[in-house]
C-alpha cells in the first residue's frame, strides 16, 4: 500500500510540475506578446500631463506705497490696463520743482542773450575802432574777452535749460512707473499684497496667466520619447471635462529631462546610484472639438490631463515604403 501511495504522490507531483511549466510558458508567451504589442502600438499615452501657460509676476520698478488696486483674484484683464498705482506725491513735488527750474533757466537764457547782444555790439564797434587805430590794443583785448565770456555764459544757460528739461523727463518717467500695467490678456491668478503696502522694486504684486496661449505639458518616459516627432497628432482628455475630446499637436520637445530643472539636480558621482526612468517634457497645443468651438472652456494652468500621442514615426515609415514601392512599380512599367 505504501508503494502504491508513493506512486500516486509522484504522479500528482509530476502532473503539477507539468501544469506549472505549461502555465509558466503560457504566461511568458502572453507577457512577450503584450510587451511586443506595447512597443509596436501606434501611439503612446501618459497621464503625467497638465495645462500650462505663460505666467507674469507683476512688480514695480521703484519703491512706493500702493494707493490703488483695480483687480482681484479671478478677474480678467486686458493688455495695457492699469492694475495698480503707487503713491505719487513726492514725485509730483519733484515735477513742480523741475518745471519751476525750467522757468528759471529760461529767464537766464533771456538775460544771457540780452547781455550777449549788448557786448557783441560793443565788440563790433571796438573791432572797427581798432582797425581805424582809434582804440588801443589793450582796450580791444578787453572787449574781445568780454564778448567770448558773454557767449560762453549764453551757451551755459542753454545747457542748463536742456539739463532742466532732462530732469523733468526723468521725473515724468518715474511717474509713469508708478502705474503697473497688465502685460497681456489673461486672468489674475494671485494677488500678493494689499492696499497701503510698501513695495520694493521687483516685489510681486499680481500673478497673471495668459489664458489665450495655453498648452499641455506632458512628461513622457525616455523609453516612449523615441516615438514622438514634432507635429504628431494628439488626443487630449482633461479631467475637468470628461467625455470631451480635445485635440492638438506636439510643437516643442525639451532638450533635457525634467530632473535637470529641479532645485537640486541629481548628482550620481557619490557612488550611491539608483537608476530611475527619466521623463522628458513636451508641449502640446490644445483645441476644443469642432462642434464646441463657440463654447467657453475654463482651461487654467495646473489642471490635470491625459494625452494619447499617435506614432507619426511609424506612419511616416509606412508612407515612405508605399512611395518606394510605387516608384519601383512605375519604373518597371516604363
Amino acid at each position: 500500500m505504501e508503494k502504491s501511495k508513493n506512486m500516486k504522490n509522484s504522479g500528482l507531483v509530476g502532473r503539477l510540475l507539468k501544469w506549472g511549466i505549461g502555465l509558466a510558458l503560457v504566461v511568458g508567451s502572453f507577457l512577450t506578446v503584450y510587451f511586443i504589442w506595447i512597443d509596436e502600438k501606434p501611439h503612446v499615452s501618459t497621464n503625467d500631463a497638465f495645462l500650462d501657460g505663460y505666467r507674469s509676476d507683476l512688480s514695480p520698478d521703484i519703491l512706493g506705497r500702493i494707493v490703488e488696486m483695480n483687480f482681484n483674484e479671478g478677474d480678467r484683464v486686458e493688455r495695457g490696463q492699469v492694475m495698480a498705482v503707487l503713491l505719487q506725491d513726492i514725485l509730483e513735488s519733484e515735477k513742480a520743482e523741475a518745471i519751476a527750474l525750467i522757468k528759471v533757466r529760461e529767464d537766464e537764457i533771456a538775460k544771457s542773450q540780452a547781455l550777449l547782444n549788448k557786448i557783441k555790439n560793443d565788440y563790433v564797434r571796438a573791432l572797427k575802432g581798432f582797425k581805424d587805430h582809434i582804440i588801443s590794443p589793450q582796450d580791444f583785448d578787453h572787449k574781445e574777452k568780454d564778448f567770448y565770456m558773454a557767449e560762453a555764459s549764453y551757451q551755459k544757460a542753454l545747457s542748463d535749460k536742456n539739463l532742466a528739461d532732462k530732469k523733468l523727463g526723468v521725473v515724468d518717467t518715474y511717474l509713469h512707473h508708478t502705474y503697473i500695467f497688465s502685460p497681456c490678456d489673461g486672468i489674475v491668478a494671485k494677488r500678493w499684497v494689499y492696499l497701503g503696502d510698501v513695495l520694493n522694486p521687483g516685489q510681486a504684486l499680481y500673478t497673471v496667466y495668459n489664458t489665450r496661449d495655453v498648452w499641455v505639458q506632458a512628461n513622457l518616459s525616455e523609453k516612449k520619447i523615441r516615438k514622438v516627432v514634432m507635429g504628431a497628432h494628439v488626443e487630449i482628455n482633461i479631467d475637468a471635462y470628461p467625455g470631451v475630446k480635445f485635440t492638438g499637436e506636439v510643437f516643442s520637445i525639451f532638450g533635457a529631462t525634467a530632473s535637470q530643472f529641479s532645485v537640486i539636480p541629481p548628482n550620481n558621482a557619490t557612488g550611491n546610484y539608483t537608476k530611475v526612468a527619466q521623463r522628458i517634457p513636451i508641449k502640446i497645443s490644445i483645441k476644443p472639438p469642432e462642434n464646441m468651438r463657440d463654447r467657453e472652456f475654463y482651461l487654467f494652468p495646473g489642471m490635470n490631463a491625459e494625452v494619447k500621442i499617435f506614432d507619426v514615426v511609424k506612419k511616416t515609415k509606412t508612407q515612405m515604403e508605399t512611395e518606394t514601392k510605387g516608384n519601383v512599380s512605375a519604373n518597371s512599367e516604363s
